[in-house]
């Protein structure tokens, strides 16, 4: 049965490497059925889909934006997309370059009040550019930000508190190496609204969302869309909106798959109002030492940009292929499991194969007694206790519950609710003396005690 399924998914990637057209104005069957076993496996409550190519677009919308009351998520679900507002900070600035209003090379504390200098000891400007490349040199948040809630860390950080914190920095290491920085973008966002006297907000809405026709783009919510709005999530637990003041223009956007694909494709439509400022914004304006290309707020995987974003219950992302005229855009209701690994195979797939969550596979309960016990890394200061309960083997770290993980062969277990893995390893006589963990991305080796 396992190995039937695993051959129907194969076969369709098969099937649609041969016919060499790549054509995703469908979203392909694989990538709906990986995304409904994420689903019912408790990875995500709901994920979003929009994919645009050549002019055509589709969605597709499956799970709850609400568990609770069994509320689905559709095309007018507004989810929170976390630091996608980026990318849209970005195009504002390119915006008001392209017209002539400003430079790239532009000191940025030209736009601050006379006190606040962000200059290093030589007398060396942050510049507007790298602010929206994070070279700036500055640390991820502000030294200030004092959080009142876990829950909604930026609901209480003002313009005030952001001028009070650059008045005493110190710039250190400008353009010297990339750092993402949620204050370098937030605080781009507020020079350029206090250049042009007003507010993130209002500004946005009047260069980007009103010319695009994004009207389903909100930093608040109105009152009158409450209902459409998903509960984000994290593992199980319902938690907080993020709001913001200050640092709106890092974090800030809430929106649906709708606008999200057409902010995405206004990139790559030659009609687009914003065509010059979005060129501008995708061309590469910095390269790090492993040749990494970077635009205005947007990352580079090879010729593909892109962006996700995250916030206490909400992952998103983002990609646009300019050779293939693609774009794609997804969104999920928690915080916990991100959807990057289904959307740059979307945004690439003639160059890999889909996600697939593995079938788990019967394993001899005794057999699972070898697996158990404490692992660690010393290094990272990190332990994980193997356990096995009812038959099924159970993994723990430090602060989080203990969960299930199944086999699928060689050693390796999975989780049906984490995007992580499990790889045991063997000496050369089959005794395990350690495990991989693997998750987001990052392999961590903890041996065994």
């Amino acid at each position: 049965m396992i190995r039937t399924k695993k051959m129907r998914h194969l076969s369709t990637f098969a099937l649609l490497a041969l016919t060499g057209q790549w054509c995703l104005a469908q979203i392909p069957e694989p990538v709906k059925n990986e995304i409904k076993t994420r689903v019912n496996n408790g990875v995500y409550p709901s994920v979003v889909v929009g994919v645009w190519e050549e002019g055509k677009e589709s969605y597709f919308a499956y799970g709850f934006k609400n568990t609770e009351r069994k509320e689905k998520a559709d095309r007018n679900t507004l989810y929170e997309i976390g630091s996608i507002t980026k990318t849209y900070t970005g195009l504002l600035l390119a915006k008001f370059v392209t017209e002539g209003k400003l430079a790239l090379d532009f000191p940025a504390d030209t736009l601050l009040p006379d006190s606040i200098r962000l200059r290093d000891r030589k007398g060396n400007p942050i510049r507007l550019k790298q602010l929206a490349t994070h070279t700036a040199g500055l640390p991820r948040l502000p030294g200030n930000m004092a959080p009142g809630s876990a829950d909604n860390p930026y609901r209480d950080y003002s313009r005030q508190d952001l001028l009070t914190f650059l008045k005493q920095y110190q710039a250190t290491h400008i353009g010297a190496r990339y750092g993402y920085s949620n204050l370098g973008m937030g605080m781009l966002g507020e020079l350029l609204a206090m250049q042009g006297k007003t507010d993130y907000a209002s500004l946005l809405r009047k260069h980007i969302l009103s010319p695009l026709k994004l009207e389903y783009t909100y930093v608040k919510i109105p009152k009158e869309k409450a209902s459409d709005i998903a509960t984000g999530y994290l593992g199980n637990r319902p938690v907080s909106q993020w709001d913001f003041k200050a640092m709106a223009a890092a974090g800030a956007l809430k929106t649906n798959i709708t606008d999200l694909l057409h902010y995405g494709k206004s990139y790559l439509d030659p009609e687009s109002p914003l065509k010059k400022a979005a060129g501008l914004t995708l061309q590469t304006h910095y390269t790090d030492r492993t040749h990494k290309k970077y635009g205005l707020a947007w990352h580079y995987s090879g010729g593909i940009a892109y962006h996700n974003g995250g916030t206490g219950g909400f992952r998103s992302f983002i990609a646009l292929n300019p050779e293939r005229k693609r774009v794609v855009v997804m969104i999920t209701n928690t915080g916990s499991n991100s959807v990057d690994d289904m959307g740059m195979y979307l945004a690439a797939p003639e160059k890999q194969k889909p996600p697939v969550t593995p079938e788990a596979r019967d394993i001899d309960p005794e057999m699972l007694q070898e697996y158990a016990g404490n692992y660690q890394n010393n290094g990272l200061g990190l332990h994980m206790q193997i356990t096995v309960k009812n038959g099924t083997l159970h993994a723990r770290l430090p602060g989080q519950p203990e969960l299930p993980v199944y086999y699928y062969g060689d050693h390796h277990f999975f989780y049906k609710n984490v995007l992580a893995r499990l790889f045991f390893e063997t000496d050369e006589n089959g005794t395990v003396v350690g495990l991989t963990l693997q998750q987001n991305g990052q392999e961590i080796l903890l041996i065994k005690n």
